[in-house]
């Protein structure tokens, strides 16, 4: 076997090592019973890792701190299908999603004070505190449509980006391309699912419809209340999206975040083909 194949496949073994852990970690019978246990977010394993590996740390430590991260980003994810959980019949959903939240991202104490990685368990508490206020500003007037579309990109950006802003920060302190590949990979990931939302015909706040609503007219704000109050559905929402180009202006930005990942991702080396191919697949 080629030396480029042998390190191929020790990177894979390492990845996969990843997820079992993970998996391993996320088990509890009664839990997973009732809630469907998530799968690690791609991006956010594969940014972990890559960042692990340019800061030389070995096997055993990179399995350990990427699966703290996702433990951590998975319990707090968990927190957000609450209200679908509270819809159940079984009252024991509801109160299980909180539970299992808590669960995934407490062990991260566990995990990395066991590693000896004091400074990043700080900087990881941090990182949870900053993520808990974006999700408070953005659920605080959950039907304030006035919120500029930048800043609610912005918040998505920190609820989805600051783990890995935290560990690039702690491994890599002088990293600053790393840092601008986070940015802009998160940015891409966060615009590629708010573009994805497009085909819901429900009037609820995301960029597309904040975006249509700074541009809408007076009667169309009118019947754009109505829609959320009744909390129902109604494919004419297309057509506003088509006449303010919003999906138009959504993907531009879309574009220029994943090309400008790109750009970085010529000047570091040693990156997987995998995490290389992301900003390409974002903008299929």
């Amino acid at each position: 076997m080629e030396p480029l194949q042998v390190q191929q496949r020790i990177e894979e073994t390492c990845l996969q090592d990843i997820r079992l852990k993970i998996s391993a970690e996320m088990d509890h019978t009664y839990l997973s019973a009732i809630i469907m246990r998530p799968t690690p977010e791609r991006l956010q394993l594969l940014l972990g890792e890559a960042i692990c590996k340019a800061a030389g740390l070995c096997k055993e430590e990179t399995e350990t701190i990427v699966s703290t991260l996702l433990l951590i980003y998975e319990g707090l994810a968990i927190h957000e299908e609450i209200e679908t959980l509270a819809a159940h019949s079984d009252e024991r959903y509801r109160q299980l999603g909180v539970l299992a939240g808590a669960y995934y991202s407490s062990k991260y104490y566990r995990l990395l004070a066991k590693s000896g990685q004091i400074r990043l368990l700080g900087q990881f508490a941090l990182a949870i505190q900053s993520i808990n206020e974006a999700k408070a500003e953005l659920v605080r007037v959950p039907g304030d449509f006035t919120l500029n579309v930048e800043r609610y990109l912005q918040l998505q950006e920190t609820i989805h980006g600051t783990l890995l802003h935290a560990l690039r920060a702690t491994l890599l302190p002088q990293g600053d391309e790393w840092e601008q590949l986070v940015s802009h990979l998160i940015r891409t990931s966060v615009l590629k699912s708010e573009l994805d939302k497009m085909t819901d015909p429900i009037w609820q706040r995301q960029a597309v419809n904040l975006s249509v609503w700074q541009k809408a007219n007076n009667e169309e704000k009118k019947w754009l209340k109505v829609l959320k109050s009744s909390g129902g559905t109604d494919h004419r929402l297309q057509s506003l999206y088509v006449k303010y180009g919003v999906s138009t202006y959504l993907f531009s930005l879309l574009e220029e975040a994943a090309s400008l990942a790109e750009m970085v991702m010529m000047s570091l080396n040693g990156l997987r083909d995998e995490l290389r191919a992301i900003p390409g697949h974002l903008i299929i």
